[in-house]
Formats: structure tokens, C-alpha cells, sequence
């Protein structure tokens, strides 16, 4: 699924989780996608999940008020703890046993391209003993569907049932059905490594089940034991623990480059739990597999939880929840630059989006979202406040033949707010990769002519927020260019975050960049005798507008990045450490008698190119 916006709809589209009111008809914001954040308070939009349960347990699922230590029975292992911010949250089950419980968004969600879903969980105040997990799904079942036994085992989790006769019902789990399983209690029958772990459940079009693959029936694709893994206090994780915990689930539909499906690869699916990623692409347990295998509905597909209760027993809630088509999630840190790929309609990673940490971060996980533009849309945004700027355009960005430019919208779904902190909390150099075509950009011109005509390229950033990309009412959008290097080979652009959740686009002609300064001491312009050894001696400075980010969160950034001898024969070069200067040595030409010219280039990390010249005699 491809997404074209002009600067109008963008308008339209990012601010309308912003007016949501009173007597707004539930069909109205059903058509957007879910956006219960911070919490399930709000009335219209708790009309857009459809909730089934088991006929005893009237009233449940529902939206109750959050648990606290003070509402529960006075020894119970797992009480709610606080979680700042929750009034209402969506309960699954209670803590009663054999019970179960759907909750599915009533609009099917877009699922065969790039989406990420962020929710938050408590599972608490059990009456017995934790068990025995809930389920993140995504089927194209029914609107309602939930487990045939109801509950009246509680193994099955609301989404899967046991083929072997270990679970009531045999008659199947939910078809064409993919579960991401939270699992609070070990069947021991059933294939579960213990009573604490994480596995993605799938039999594609098939009746889904909670068993392993090597089991008969078997749906497992993956599994984590969450063995030795730390919850945001520092204590082994524990699912059931009363505490809140955070859970990102991201898909990346394969690129055309893939191979038959786990063969090669192509990360399409990664859960991230209390920012430990549990399936990267790169670790022992990737997961290939196309959500297309399922059967879905021209791209669609209901999205929600299940939840069971067996012998044991918890309120199990859904404190909130996201879901973002087209968007990309990923663990950052300071060892690895991540890149976030996002393939076009055509499954070619056309662009990619790049973050690395440059100093620790208490939560280290981004949400990336590019909202595709046209050009002059996009040139109108960036003008506001770096005219003439143009935003660069990217070659076949939806895979239509069309070329489009591209907004980022960056925001970190586990910080306070999901905007990634304030001022300098976010160190990280965030960029783009892309394919540069320069028919596209028929004005980007490189490299510059006598330092008269430059790239001046640009990552300019702006915008805040949850919904960073939203133009704001009157003023700029982009406020700040944090470039610090562009590479035209494939087009690379990096930049400093500077801090905070934030919109990000490429540009060109960007107005503000001064090219590297050089500084000629020798030769001067004086005569030298014919043969007589004269040694060059040169600085290439940084440029007038480049700022420290230790001194100030915006741009540019950009610093000296050559300091070439064209005439002569450059000897060495030395970069001071504070300054950043280059200083260089080499010989002077003066075998032939005459006018002379010596010249030097300088480049800065922005490939913005200067050059100085000193005219000297022989005789």
C-alpha cells in the first residue's frame, strides 16, 4: 500500500487524533487507525473495538478503571503497580478462572506493507495463580472471532486451540490468523519451554494453534524464553509481574530481493518487549514470513488481542495502544547504526532510514514513518524557512514509476509522551539513504564551479510532538539543518538529532551553508628564482556556520572534509583536534619561469567545495 500526500492532507490526515469531540459518530474516527493513547478514556473511539467474550463473564471484555495495590486483595502476588497517566484500560479478562476474551479494531488495517504497533500491558491481581496470557493477532477471520473453547481451559490464549486433545475444543483455533503470544503458564503438553515466554503462532490460512511446529498441528514459527532478559528496573522480565510493560511489533513486507520465504535475509517481522528485541534479523532467531500467507483482504486484515484464563487467573489489560501503517520500529543503539528499509510497491528498497546513538539513552527505541510528497508540496513546507531550498526526490518511492520526495516522522514509543525527550536527551546522528537520480533533481549541481555553484545539501528537522510531520498552524515546519555529511553515491545524508521527537527531509540548495575556508601562507605573491625549493604551506578551516552539538542542539553541522593541493605535489597533513583545521605542507612548483598559479580545494562533509588561488612569479 502506497501513501501519496499533498501538504493539505498531510494536514488532515496527521491532526486528526487532535479533534476528537463529542457527538463525532464513531464511523467518522473508525476510519482512522487505532490511537488509544495515552489510555482507553476516550468514549467515541472505545465504540471502534468489537468486544466478545465468554457468555458468564458479562461484562468482559470492557474498559475498567486501572488497578491499583489499594483495590485488591491484601497478599496477592502480582498487585498492579502504578502506571503514570492510565485512568481506563481494556480488560481482557478478569481475575476469575476458565474465561476469555476478543478485542478486534472494527476497520481491517492495512498489514501487507510496513506498519508497527506499539501497546502497553498489565497482568495482575490474581486470585490464584498468573496464567494464562494474552495474544497480540492479526486475521482475516471475522470481526468477533475468538477461540472455540471460550475459555473453559483457558490454554489456548482466545487464538489458538491444541490439535492433540490437550485443549476442550479440537475443532481449531482462529484461521488466517497470525498471534503473537504472551504466555504466563506452562502446558507442558503443549510444547511451552516455561511459563514466561514470547512466540509468534501461525498456520497461515490453516486454524491457528498454541502448539510447537514439531508437534502435530504445530503453528510455532518463533519462540523467546525471555531467559536473562532485564525489565526497565533493572529485575528479570516477568510478564505477570503487575508491572507495566511495553511491547512494539513491527513488519517489513519482503523485498523483491528475498529468496523463498526463511531462506534468505529479509526481516519482515520483530517483536520488541521493554526495548529487548526479541527477534532481530540479525540474531539466532529471525523471522521470515509474509503476513500475505494468512489471506488477506486486498492488503487488510482485523487487528487486536485474545486473552484466556485456565486454572489460573489475572486481570489481563491493555493499558494502551497504536498502530501505525507504513511504519518501521527498531532497538538503537550506541554499537550499530540500525537502518529501517521501506520497499516500495515493487518490494524494492528504493529508501532506507538510519539511527545510531551517540550517547546512552534510558529508552532506546524509535518509530519511523515516511509520508511520501510531492515535490513542490514539499518545497512549500521547507520555504516557510529555508527558501530557495528543494527537497530532494527520490526515484520510483512507491514503486508506480512515480518519484516522489519524502518526510520522516521520528518519535520513540516507550519515552514519556513518545517523543523522545526534550533538548539534548536523544544523542543520536539519524539519516537517510536513497537512490540519488539526478534527472530527478535537475538543480542539485556537484561538484561546484570555483565555489560558485554548490549542493549546499541539507537534513533539516522540525516539528514536535507525537505527530512531528503535522504543519503547525502559521510558522515553519523545519526550523534547524543538522547536516553533518552527504555522500552522492547512492545518496547518504546524516545529521545530529539534536534532541526530541522531530520531522526530518532532505534538501538541497539549502540557504545558510558557507564552504570551508583556506588559508594560502605559501607560496605568496612575490617572485621565487627558477629552481628554487619553496615549500607550500596551507590551512582549510571549518566552515563560518558549523556549531559544536555539544554547545548548540541545532545546525549545521557540516565540517571540513579535505584540504587538497591541486598545483604542486601535496606532502602531509594534520587535523588539529579542537579545531578541526586542517594544516597541510608540500613543494611549490618552480621549474618554469613565468606567472604561476597555486590552487587549492577544500570539501566539507557537506561536499560543499571551495577553492583559493595565489598567483606568484619565476625568474
Amino acid at each position: 500500500m502506497t501513501q501519496r500526500i499533498t501538504r493539505f492532507v498531510i494536514v488532515a490526515a496527521l491532526a486528526v487524533g487532535f479533534v476528537i469531540t463529542g457527538g463525532t459518530s464513531a464511523w467518522a474516527q473508525c476510519t482512522t487507525p487505532p490511537n488509544y493513547s495515552p489510555d482507553f478514556s476516550n468514549l467515541t473511539t472505545q465504540t471502534c473495538l468489537t468486544l466478545t467474550g465468554t457468555p458468564a463473564q458479562s461484562g468482559y471484555p470492557g474498559f475498567f478503571p486501572l488497578a491499583t495495590p489499594t483495590t485488591e486483595p491484601s497478599g496477592t502476588p502480582n498487585p498492579a503497580q502504578p502506571a503514570p497517566g492510565v485512568a481506563t484500560v481494556l480488560r481482557l479478562t478478569p481475575n476469575s478462572t476458565f474465561t476469555s476474551g476478543s478485542a478486534w479494531y472494527n476497520t481491517q488495517q492495512p498489514v501487507s506493507g510496513a506498519f508497527s504497533s506499539t501497546f502497553t500491558f498489565q497482568l495482575s491481581g490474581t486470585s490464584n495463580f498468573a496464567a494464562d496470557g494474552f495474544a497480540f493477532v492479526i486475521q482475516n477471520s471475522s470481526a468477533n472471532a475468538l477461540d472455540p473453547d471460550n475459555g473453559a481451559d483457558g490454554c489456548s490464549l482466545g487464538f489458538g486451540d491444541a490439535p492433540d486433545g490437550t485443549c476442550t475444543s479440537t475443532t481449531g483455533g482462529i484461521t488466517n490468523s497470525l498471534a503473537v503470544e504472551f504466555d504466563t503458564y506452562q502446558n507442558s503438553d503443549i510444547d511451552d519451554p516455561n511459563g514466561n515466554h514470547v512466540a509468534i503462532q501461525s498456520c497461515g490460512m490453516g486454524p491457528n494453534s498454541v502448539e510447537g511446529s514439531p508437534l502435530p498441528g504445530g503453528c510455532q514459527i518463533v519462540d523467546n524464553t525471555l531467559a536473562g532478559l532485564k525489565d526497565p528496573r533493572g529485575n528479570p522480565l516477568t510478564l505477570a509481574d503487575g508491572y507495566p510493560h511495553t511491547v512494539t511489533i513491527t513488519y517489513a513486507p519482503p523485498s523483491s530481493t528475498c529468496g523463498p520465504q526463511g531462506t534468505s535475509p529479509c526481516p519482515t517481522m520483530d517483536v520488541i518487549l521493554d526495548s529487548n528485541d526479541l527477534f532481530p534479523a540479525t540474531g539466532a532467531n529471525p523471522v521470515f514470513y509474509g503476513l500475505n500467507a494468512i489471506g488477506l483482504n486486498s492488503g487488510n486484515a482485523w487487528v487486536g488481542f485474545t486473552a484466556a484464563t485456565g486454572g489460573g487467573d489475572d486481570n489481563q489489560d491493555i493499558l494502551s495502544w497504536t498502530f501505525t501503517p507504513q511504519a518501521q520500529s527498531a532497538v538503537v543503539s550506541q554499537t550499530a547504526q540500525a537502518t529501517l528499509s521501506f520497499p516500495n510497491a515493487q518490494g524494492v528498497n528504493e529508501y532506507a532510514y538510519t539511527a545510531q546513538l551517540t550517547a546512552p539513552y534510558a529508552t532506546p527505541e524509535i518509530q519511523v514513518q515516511p509520508i511520501l510528497i510531492t515535490q513542490a508540496a514539499c518545497d512549500a513546507l521547507v520555504q516557510v524557512n529555508f527558501w530557495p531550498a528543494r527537497c530532494f526526490v527520490y526515484a520510483n518511492a512507491e514503486g508506480l514509476g512515480e518519484n516522489m520526495s519524502v518526510l520522516f516522522s521520528v518519535t520513540c514509543p516507550t519515552s514519556p509522551g513518545g517523543t523522545c525527550g526534550t533538548g539534548t536527551n536523544f544523542d543520536a546522528t539519524l539519516g537517510t539513504v536513497f537512490n540519488y537520480v539526478q534527472a530527478e533533481n535537475p538543480l542539485f549541481v556537484y561538484p561546484g564551479i570555483l565555489g560558485l555553484l554548490n549542493p549546499f545539501p541539507g537534513w533539516l528537522k522540525g516539528g514536535t510532538g507525537t505527530s512531528p510531520c503535522t504543519p503547525p498552524a502559521s510558522g515553519p515546519l523545519f526550523t534547524s539543518n543538522q547536516i553533518s555529511s552527504f555522500v552522492i553515491d547512492n545518496g547518504v545524508m546524516k545529521g545530529g538529532s539534536g534532541g526530541g521527537a522531530s520531522c526530518w527531509v532532505a534538501t538541497y540548495d539549502t540557504p545558510g551553508e558557507i564552504w570551508p575556508g583556506i588559508s594560502i601562507s605559501s607560496p605568496t605573491f612575490t617572485t621565487y628564482k627558477q629552481g628554487q625549493v619553496v615549500t607550500a604551506n596551507y590551512t582549510c578551516t571549518n566552515p563560518a556556520t558549523s556549531k559544536s552539538p555539544l554547545t548548540s542542539p541545532t545546525g549545521p553541522y557540516l565540517t571540513v572534509a579535505s584540504c587538497t593541493q591541486v598545483t604542486g605535489t601535496q606532502t602531509s597533513c594534520s587535523t588539529n583536534p579542537s579545531t578541526g583545521a586542517i594544516s597541510c605542507t608540500g613543494s611549490v612548483p618552480t621549474t618554469k619561469k613565468g606567472l604561476q598559479l597555486f590552487e587549492v580545494t577544500s570539501l566539507d562533509s557537506g561536499q560543499n567545495q571551495n577553492v583559493d588561488l595565489v598567483i606568484y612569479n619565476v625568474k
